[in-house]
């Protein structure tokens, strides 16, 4: 008889679920919802399921009358890491284990014994770190068994951050991201494809999972507070019963709340505490180490085993000094006593051995004034040689300051030589240029020469042939006038070119440094013809006190000159017009040295020197080619300049020299 109610009754579940299934119309059964509406369709099914699922466990106990089946189910754990039972008619119908496959729960012993660790990286939207557990859904023991909607089909807990999926089932964000990281994830309700972005967050789901009454998690310790899921947070940070770490950072221990006081007054091994003989507050742990080593008013005995047994530490160093049985020296040792021995002995030693100690004490008095005796003659020596030292010192910072002189001098002809050979190089340029052109002169001259050569042959070929009639008078005529032409041409030339020839000598002897060195040949001759008034005068090449400077030049009379002349030479300095004038200083006031250079060994030249006078003529600013020359009518006899070594191979050299050294720059 069961056993026929029991085939009506799985009949009559069977086709109920077959016509779900296939949305087939019955008794009690409405056709195929829209799509719109999965989540009816999941708890129909879900509890077909359920009723399925008793019917086999009656079925199994029929059969079977020793099989029991489960009357309670886990609810999660608590604080404590317990798992919390509830009787298994208290769970509803869809919490039972659905027929379909999903994937294996880990076992209890598998999961994390605190659900709820301290610094949780779980902490967003909001949710305070610690409260959400690392995986799965909430362990708590819920007051009231929590209904199957609020239950992951994946763990079987109540839902953390619940996310639903496009089929309306739901997942913890950690469960479903478990899915999700497998290829091609399915849901295990359905077996039906999951895909990430239709996947969503259910906020109405978690805000009524935050409102379902709970005990607290500290149950286990004895706490009976039952709040709202959402208000664990809160509780935890005033509950007595919650295990806390020890305030004192050093100390790893854990404790309930309500026990922090006593664990600090009487069990922490870090807490602070005071020295009973220096009263100095330190941790517990660092106590004996403070007695054994640095506490200054802890008892010592002596080392030395005297009378004394104990003693602060602090007075020990002046005990050592006192103390009867130490070990000292005599304090004659460095004068050579060797005695060693306690000090209750010294006191003896010394009064024995007072003559000893004087006598070391004397011999040690005379080698030191042995010592100081040698020192004094070291020293008395050292003075000796000091006054001839300051005068060595004297005489090499005078030589260095002269040879500091003569660098700086050096630098400054340095500079002054950089400068001439820098306008020598210009003028350089200047003269090959010159030469070019003075050389197409030279051509041009020559073949001038060629063409008169050549006019000249014809010319007497045509008198040749005009003796022989008076035809070709016409052409000799004309033949006359081109020759004449052409001997003017060259006579333009050949001036020309003793121009050029004249430039060129000026500019190849021509100096920038305000000194002139004449050299004049052909002295005899030259004489002869300033005796027989034919050129009474002589004029160097110009030469200049610097490249944009002065323009000079000296004159000379070699018969002599106003008061001179007949009986000495006469030598004069004259001012010329230069190309920069107009930038110098005016009247000209260098002064000026003219000498006769002796050719001879001995080289005794001949000189003298003036400063020119300002109010002269001779001085002021040229208008014509040159000023009036100045100088010495009676520079030098003409029987000295004769019978000395001042001429020689008929040349004399005069020099004239003029001071730049205040010259400013133009």
């Amino acid at each position: 008889m069961k056993l026929k109610i029991l085939g009506k009754i799985t009949h009559r579940i069977l086709k109920l679920n077959f016509n779900i299934m296939f949305n087939i119309p019955g008794e009690g059964i409405s056709p195929r919802p829209p799509p719109s509406a999965p989540l009816s369709m999941c708890r129909q099914g879900s509890e077909i399921l359920s009723l399925l699922s008793i019917f086999i466990h009656l079925f199994l106990h029929y059969c079977h009358p020793h099989f029991v089946p489960p009357q309670v189910m886990s609810a999660g754990r608590s604080a404590d890491g317990r798992e919390v039972q509830i009787p298994l008619q208290q769970v509803a119908p869809s919490m039972a284990t659905p027929l379909s496959v999903v994937p294996p729960i880990p076992p209890p012993s598998h999961r994390p014994v605190n659900p709820w660790p301290p610094n949780d990286p779980n902490s967003s939207q909001g949710v305070p770190a610690g409260f959400l557990p690392l995986h799965g859904g909430f362990r708590d023991h819920f007051i009231e068994t929590p209904e199957a909607k609020y239950c992951c089909e994946a763990c079987r807990l109540v839902l953390c951050q619940p996310r639903q999926t496009e089929c309306g089932h739901r997942f913890c964000q950690s469960c479903i991201n478990d899915i999700l990281s497998h290829s091609n994830p399915v849901c295990p309700a359905d077996m039906e494809p999951l895909f990430k972005d239709k996947i969503f967050r259910d906020v109405c789901c978690h805000r009524e999972i935050m409102a379902l009454k709970v005990f607290c998690r500290s149950e286990a310790n004895g706490c009976q507070e039952q709040m709202s899921l959402q208000q664990i947070p809160d509780h935890l940070n005033v509950c007595p019963f919650f295990e806390v770490p020890c305030p004192l950072g050093k100390c790893k221990e854990r404790m309930m709340r309500k026990e922090i006081p006593d664990h600090l007054n009487w069990k922490c091994k870090h807490r602070e505490t005071g020295c009973e003989f220096c009263l100095t507050k330190m941790p517990l742990t660092d106590l004996q180490k403070h007695k054994e080593t640095v506490c200054p008013a802890f008892p010592v005995s002596c080392p030395n085993h005297c009378s004394f047994s104990s003693l602060p530490r602090s007075e020990l160093s002046n005990h050592q000094h006192d103390c009867p049985k130490a070990q000292v020296t005599c304090q004659f040792h460095r004068y050579g006593c060797t005695f060693k021995g306690l000090n209750q002995e010294m006191r003896q030693h010394e009064s024995t051995f007072a003559a000893e100690h004087l006598r070391m004490m004397a011999n040690r008095n005379s080698t030191l004034e042995k010592k100081v005796e040698d020192v004094k003659g070291e020293l008395l020596e050292r003075y000796k040689v000091l006054p001839a030292l300051n005068s060595r010192l004297s005489e090499l910072e005078n030589q260095n300051d002269e040879l500091r002189e003569k660098n700086r001098q050096m630098e400054q002809k340095l500079a002054t030589m950089q400068k001439l050979m820098s306008s020598h190089s210009e003028k350089l340029l200047e003269v090959e240029l010159e030469l070019r052109s003075l050389r197409l002169l030279r051509e041009e001259v020559e073949n001038l020469r060629g063409t008169l050569d050549n006019v000249w042959t014809r010319l007497n070929a045509l008198e040749q042939g005009g003796r022989g009639g008076t035809g070709s008078t016409h052409t000799l005529a004309s033949l006359e006038t081109q020759l004449k032409r052409q001997d003017d041409m060259l006579s333009v030339h050949e001036i020309r070119l003793a121009d050029m020839d004249l430039r060129f000598q000026v500019l190849e002897t021509a100096s920038y440094n305000g000194t002139l060195i004449w050299k004049i040949r052909d002295y005899k001759r030259r004489k002869q013809e300033a005796v027989a008034a034919k050129t009474l005068s002589l004029y160097s090449q110009p030469f200049y006190t610097g490249y944009f400077g002065y323009k000079m030049c000296a004159r000379v009379y070699l018969n002599g000159d106003g008061m001179g002349k007949g009986t000495h030479l006469s030598l004069f300095f004259v001012v010329m017009r230069g190309e920069y004038d107009a930038l110098l200083p005016w009247p000209f006031k260098q002064k000026v040295t003219l000498m006769l250079m002796d050719q001879g060994p001995t080289r005794k030249h001949l000189g003298d020197a003036f400063k020119p006078d300002p109010n002269s003529s001779s001085f002021r600013r040229p208008v014509a080619e040159m000023n009036i020359a100045s100088g010495c009518p009676l520079f030098v006899s003409q029987s000295v300049l004769e019978t000395g070594s001042y001429i020689k191979d008929d040349t004399i050299f005069i020099k004239v020299t003029v001071d730049t050294s205040d010259l400013p720059e133009p």
